[in-house]
């Protein structure tokens, strides 16, 4: 079934199916740039604000050094004696997958990162007060001060060896909770350690991004492709998929640089989960939206200064553990295309275009007849249910009927542009309709890529698929 993630503040997701044949959606946010023409002139911090920002300074920069390097003794010796089993279990986890030696099987070795720092963060508005309860333990044992601010993670994934994939730089930020004894600071806990001072009315937050290394057992393995290191991650129960996305993803790439050229990055950051909590976490998704996924593309922000995408991975769900390898290099293509074609794609981009033009390049020479790519359409079009029009995107709906029909059409209509009028065509129907500003201008840079307006191709796609489906 079709699963397309919601839109959010800082991801966007395609989303790939389970069931080959049809992949799914991309929801895209609104780009974000670091570009900025505001200065900003900032109110000093009073002496007892300093002391603490340097103080949680550097129990920072030491929990960065013991986490990177995997050192759990460290850790232990930096977290409070009354923090939350939860925040313990987590920094444990944390430190794992960085830990060298630690045995990891088939699927690769320790992570590794060319750089993975906290600091605290910039903070405005109300101040978060530790829970009443884990204040008065730390009181009790002699604690002189406790303080609950956000922090920054800052940080470049390498993969098993670095530099590895070599991107730039990726900022995450949280709140954690911090308690004062003497000189020293411990960590306390985080945001589950602390009063929200925010009107419940505000209503829910939206996940938080997350690093791989917040669950466990977390394993990496270098793969070299076209562009440089494509770092594998992944999980316990992956083993097969690991197996199969080193053979495939050199090829895999390729085949999208040929349909779309070399100009774009070449490597990609591929995560293999081994359970659902896990694709949900690094997709921020709800598990019941993408139940049925096999795969989804994510990415922290766009940078417009520097025409880069921030931390793009690709996700692979546990359903696509035990996809046969000619189905997971089809849903690998098509989240390669994602990626190669984020710069270009703006939000406002149709989804029949988005979606199916990756599909295409996924599927391109999988299938000996066109029930096989598409079969529910096929099943329509031999009914004499010829669809009228490109599907909207409403019609990309989550799990329905509705929808594999929807992403089926949007892979024909690709396949008969490309098969009536070339690739080279459809790829500038791509680039140039992706420009375009608004639906007038996307309508006139089909009729400019292609040299037929909008209706005409629809109405000749409508008659290339009554020949495939006979």
């Amino acid at each position: 079934m079709a699963a397309v993630a919601p839109r959010t503040a800082a991801a966007a997701v395609a989303v790939a199916l389970a069931v080959v044949g049809t992949v799914a959606g991309c929801s895209d946010s609104s780009d974000q740039s670091s570009t900025s023409s505001t200065s900003v002139a900032s109110t000093p911090l009073n002496p007892f604000e300093q002391q603490r920002t340097d103080g949680v300074g550097a129990l920072l920069d030491e929990l960065s050094s013991v986490l990177r390097t995997g050192d759990r003794g460290g850790v232990d010796a930096l977290i409070d004696d009354a923090a939350p089993q939860s925040i313990i279990d987590r920094m444990h986890t944390v430190a794992a997958a960085f830990a060298p030696g630690k045995n990891r099987g088939r699927r690769g070795g320790a992570l590794a990162t060319t750089s993975f720092s906290y600091r605290v963060a910039p903070s405005d508005g109300p101040e978060w007060q530790v829970d009443p309860a884990l204040a008065a333990k730390v009181d009790e044992a002699g604690s002189s001060d406790t303080w609950v601010t956000p922090v920054e993670l800052t940080y470049a994934l390498g993969g098993s060896s670095t530099p590895g994939l070599a991107e730039p730089e990726v900022t995450l930020t949280e709140t954690m909770v911090f308690a004062r004894y003497g000189d020293d600071w411990k960590v306390l806990g985080d945001a589950s350690a602390a009063v929200d001072p925010r009107p419940t009315t505000t209503g829910p937050q939206p996940p938080a991004e997350v690093g791989p290394w917040e669950f466990t057992g977390l394993a990496a393995a270098d793969v070299h492709t076209a562009g440089g290191t494509s770092p594998v991650l992944s999980y316990p129960n992956t083993e097969k998929a690991v197996t199969r996305i080193e053979s495939i993803l050199p090829k895999a790439v390729a085949a999208v640089s040929k349909f779309w050229g070399d100009d774009w990055t070449q490597k990609a950051a591929i995560i293999a989960t081994g359970d659902q909590n896990e694709f949900s976490g690094l997709t921020r998704t709800a598990a019941s939206d993408t139940a049925v996924a096999a795969a989804a593309t994510v990415f922290s922000r766009i940078d417009r200064r520097t025409d880069q995408v921030i931390g793009q991975r690709i996700v692979l769900s546990p359903n696509a553990v035990d996809l046969s390898e000619p189905a997971l290099a089809v849903v690998l293509r098509h989240e390669l295309m994602h990626v190669a074609t984020r710069l270009t794609t703006s939000e406002i981009s149709p989804m029949w275009l988005t979606e199916g033009v990756p599909e295409y390049v996924g599927r391109s020479g999988t299938y000996r007849e066109f029930v096989d790519a598409a079969p529910d359409l096929a099943v329509e079009v031999a009914a004499g249910r010829v669809p009228k029009k490109l599907p909207v995107d409403s019609d990309f709906a989550v799990d329905t009927d509705a929808a594999r029909v929807a992403y089926q059409s949007a892979w024909s209509f690709a396949a008969f542009i490309a098969d009536k009028y070339g690739e080279p065509k459809l790829k500038d129907m791509y680039r140039k309709m992706t420009a375009a500003g608004d639906t007038p201008a996307m309508d006139a840079a089909m009729k400019t890529a292609v040299g037929h307006d909008k209706n005409a191709l629809v109405k000749q796609w409508q008659t290339w698929l009554r020949v495939q489906a006979r």
